[in-house]
């Protein structure tokens, strides 16, 4: 098959590799149409990201058809059409016209879905639950909604994670969600409900009046949960500036921002990684629930897949805009190099593995 590297200067080299086989009972081998890209796909090979293992094919985020299955696999059967998060940092990633995947992290796509959207979905998606159902707690997943308000600060409305987040928000009936972004606000304004107090905070108008506005969204409540998807200094100071001292739980998506953060919040990494061990940030002392952390992330993972297939079948759970880059995996290098340059906003870049010239027939 082929597959692409990504160097430490953001260069893919196309190379041929071996087509992985389903060696464990939960792997999937699925061959991939579409693949969708990541900021850590360019920053894993260029060192940025050192929690996670180096691997030349940094892809995670994929949809194709199923190919393999493990032993023990049972929620898809050869032939399907599937989506799927590869793990971190493991090999056989989605830059590759074959990726290997577990079986609690893919999940089945309705007929009427494209293969480009769905590729736009597994990250954002596992990441975002990881945030408002694992680390914060909010609820136990999307289709658990609640009646009394329960104010929600999502910074970096308008990334892939951030818009997750926000979409996943309505599901579960969490109001007011109050929004922050850049550029991408007019984009994040259409995934709200300003009649139930949800708002749109442009972050450009200063740090300033941006946690004045965060404020004058809170009507009064105090803020207990908040989801920092940028994790820069000036996001996290101006959160801080808001959030609950006593009370405030925050999950952050970069780790090792939090040294300078005060020590009473309730403070917790969105790390996608752990979906294949146990969920970091979690006080495993606390009484779990049905949330299945105990026994590590891929029960976890299990929940949530069987919630977005549901929320893909009934149309609840919309996909995120894309932007195709031509020639396949021939093209990543422009794609990744527009992630890295920042010149991505409010849509995901998107390869189609199958139109890579050179690709092996069906």
């Amino acid at each position: 098959m082929l597959e692409a590297h990504v160097d430490a200067s953001t260069a893919v080299t196309v190379v041929e590799a071996p087509i992985p086989k389903a060696v464990e009972p939960n792997d999937i081998i699925v061959k991939a149409v579409c693949a969708s890209c990541n900021p850590k796909d360019w920053k894993m090979p260029a060192g940025i990201l050192k929690t996670i293992a180096n691997c030349p094919n940094s892809g995670d985020d994929l949809a194709g058809i199923v190919h393999e299955v493990g032993s023990a696999v049972t929620n898809c059967k050869p032939g399907d059409r599937v989506a799927a998060l590869h793990q971190l940092g493991a090999p056989f990633g989605a830059y590759a016209e074959y990726a290997l995947v577990k079986d609690f992290c893919c999940f089945k796509l309705p007929d009427s879905m494209g293969w480009e959207e769905a590729a736009t979905l597994p990250m954002a998606f596992y990441m975002a639950c990881i945030a408002l159902f694992g680390s914060l707690r909010l609820r136990e997943g999307p289709d658990e909604g609640v009646t009394r308000p329960s104010p929600l600060l999502v910074y970096g409305a308008s990334t892939g994670v951030g818009s997750m987040a926000v979409k996943l928000a309505q599901i579960a009936n969490i109001h007011p969600v109050i929004c922050v972004a850049g550029s991408g606000c007019e984009f994040a304004s259409q995934l709200i409900d300003t009649s139930r107090g949800d708002v749109i905070i442009d972050y450009r108008q200063g740090d300033k009046a941006t946690v004045e506005a965060i404020k004058s969204g809170l009507g009064g409540r105090e803020l207990e949960y908040a989801f920092d998807a940028v994790s820069e200094e000036h996001s996290l100071a101006n959160v801080v500036k808001v959030l609950d001292p006593t009370n405030g739980k925050l999950a952050l998506t970069l780790p090792g921002r939090s040294s300078k953060l005060p020590a009473e919040l309730h403070i917790s990494h969105v790390m996608a990684g752990s979906l294949w061990t146990k969920l970091s940030g979690i006080d495993q002392s606390e009484e779990l629930g049905n949330l299945g952390l105990e026994a590590g992330g891929p029960n976890f993972a299990r929940a949530m897949t069987a919630n977005i297939e549901g929320l893909l079948r009934d149309g609840r759970l919309k996909p995120h805009p894309y932007v195709v880059y031509e020639r396949g995996l021939r093209g990543l290098e422009a794609a990744l190099r527009d992630l890295r340059d920042g010149k991505v906003s409010g849509s995901r870049c998107v390869i189609r593995v199958v139109d890579t010239p050179g690709a092996h027939a069906w």
